[in-house]
């Protein structure tokens, strides 16, 4: 192994790695690293090596990513295939032995820096896996992590194992590829809490059902009752409609601007035959015309469900899902019941959650509605977070009671 060069890197990301957070971001400190080297060993303002850095020229915001901060360094990175091996290890344990899993065939096998390996997601879908990549660093070690993955799980076979780059960059931003047929795809069934799901890989950026909302559903589970009136904006394919139809919904309406999303829905309701299909109604139309339409046939909701994308264009400007919520808050309180509750979420790194929570509070007081707060909603399960990384902690999620 050739040497590997020590960098000066910023003050400020010197503080942030001593205090556990795992990126550089781009600076004029990270943008001058060698783009050759595949590693790179942070060093202070005395010379003195602080991590070995993994790292990535080409991603437009994260240049490096941490992998230890335990020398010697060079003696990390030349056994670092078998320190991959070893914590993609302790992650599949740490899945193997949590019981909130065995209800479900979708979860995560791995999840990133909270996992200790940065940029790396791997996906179990039933019988398949789905790795993904949010660096190109991970590009030449994907044989060892398909290795490993298959020693763990034997049942998994080559040519259900799929491999995707993605992350906010547009190089990676790609469909998810069979690692042996790059033209194949492929769409199969799993269920979650004893609800059937289409899922289709390699054909769309994403496969249709969001696994880091599944531990929420769990959740949920506490407040959904019997005979409720469910109302599901930004329904996507359907996953908490299902889930609110299996916990004894009298009604459900769905609400997404995509038709083929709301079309995905209609066949996941069919693959559910024990689902009464006649409470169900699906809106492909926007949230603001569900809402107009629904206030104007006088309908109210006991529970209405609000996972907005974290930003949405109209063709002539972007809006914030945040910025959104305070006319969201004001419409969505005409069609709740008096002691409904609503669940809304943001789905963003760059809003804390005092800052979500405070901005939902500062709007309720302008539009004189009287809520109280329910509980807080989050990743956790299969998706860890990592201390003073909050970056990794993008869901929030707030439940709040009408009063």
């Amino acid at each position: 192994m050739n040497k590997i060069p020590e960098c000066l890197i910023h003050p400020v990301s010197l503080k942030l790695i001593r205090s556990g957070h795992p990126w550089i971001t781009s600076d004029n400190f990270s943008n001058k690293f060698p783009r050759q080297s595949e590693f790179i060993i942070a060093t202070d303002d005395r010379r003195r090596g602080v991590a070995l850095l993994m790292h990535d020229p080409n991603h437009k915001n994260i240049k490096a990513r941490l992998w230890s901060t335990k020398p010697p360094y060079e003696r990390e990175a030349q056994h670092f295939t078998a320190s991959i091996q070893a914590r993609l290890d302790q992650a599949f344990e740490k899945r193997i032995q949590l019981k909130e899993l065995k209800d479900r065939e979708n979860f995560y096998l791995c999840f990133g820096e909270a996992d200790h390996l940065p940029g790396l997601f791997i996906l179990r879908l039933k019988d398949r896996v789905l790795i993904q990549f949010y660096t190109s660093f991970w590009n030449r070690y994907k044989s060892i992590i398909q290795t490993t993955v298959q020693e763990v799980f034997p049942e998994i076979k080559d040519e259900n194992v799929w491999i995707q780059l993605r992350g906010e960059t547009r190089e990676l931003q790609k469909l998810p590829q069979n690692a042996h047929d790059p033209e194949r795809r492929d769409e199969f069934h799993l269920q979650e809490f004893g609800i059937q799901y289409l899922i289709r890989l390699g054909s769309s950026y994403d496969h249709g059902l969001y696994t880091d909302m599944s531990s929420v559903r769990f959740t949920l589970n506490k407040i959904m009752k019997p005979e409720m009136r469910v109302l599901n904006l930004f329904s996507y394919t359907g996953a908490f409609s299902l889930w609110s139809m299996k916990q004894g919904a009298s009604e459900v309406v769905s609400v997404d601007l995509s038709p083929k999303y709301i079309e995905w829905l209609q066949q996941n309701l069919g693959l559910n035959p024990d689902l009464e299909s006649t409470r169900h109604e699906s809106l492909t139309m926007s949230t603001d015309e569900a809402l107009a339409k629904l206030k104007d046939a006088g309908r109210t909701f006991d529970l209405i469900i609000c996972d907005p994308p974290s930003s949405s264009s109209d063709g002539e400007k972007r809006t914030s899902a945040l910025k959104s919520y305070k006319d969201l808050m004001k419409k969505m309180d005409v069609v709740l019941a008096s002691g409904g509750k609503l669940v809304i979420f943001l789905n963003t790194h760059q809003v804390s959650s005092p800052k979500f929570e405070k901005a939902i509070q500062d709007a309720l007081a302008e539009l004189r509605l009287n809520y109280k707060f329910h509980s807080r909603l989050g990743l956790s399960q299969d998706c860890p977070t990592l201390k003073g990384f909050p970056e990794g902690n993008y869901l929030k999620g707030i439940v709040l009671e009408k009063v």
